[in-house]
């Protein structure tokens, strides 16, 4: 079943390809993971793409934040609102 992963407050440029998406988040684990994804618009279009979990800061014993990257977007692809969804239909990346 598709999950939210979450809401888009901002979609910006940082090093590397494509953007990252706010709000960060709590991870599970510092290893990178792909995920297959959806992109849900305010406008109620979709886009199908792949998200790279990256982790941002790691905090000691407590859990690392995370950002994910869209790398082969732009941050006029990602409008705040869009939501991010897993796909149901396709295994982890």
């Amino acid at each position: 079943m598709a999950e939210r992963l979450l809401v888009v407050e901002e979609a910006f440029v940082a090093r590397g390809r494509g953007v990252l998406l706010l709000p960060r988040f709590t991870a599970e684990s510092s290893t990178p993971a792909k995920l297959a994804v959806v992109l849900r618009r305010p406008d109620g279009t979709e886009r199908e793409t792949v998200a790279i979990t990256e982790t941002s800061h790691v905090r000691g014993s407590l859990a690392p934040w995370a950002m994910y990257r869209l790398s082969e977007l732009t941050p006029e692809d990602v409008p705040p609102g869009t939501e991010l969804w897993t796909r149901d239909d396709v295994g982890p990346g």
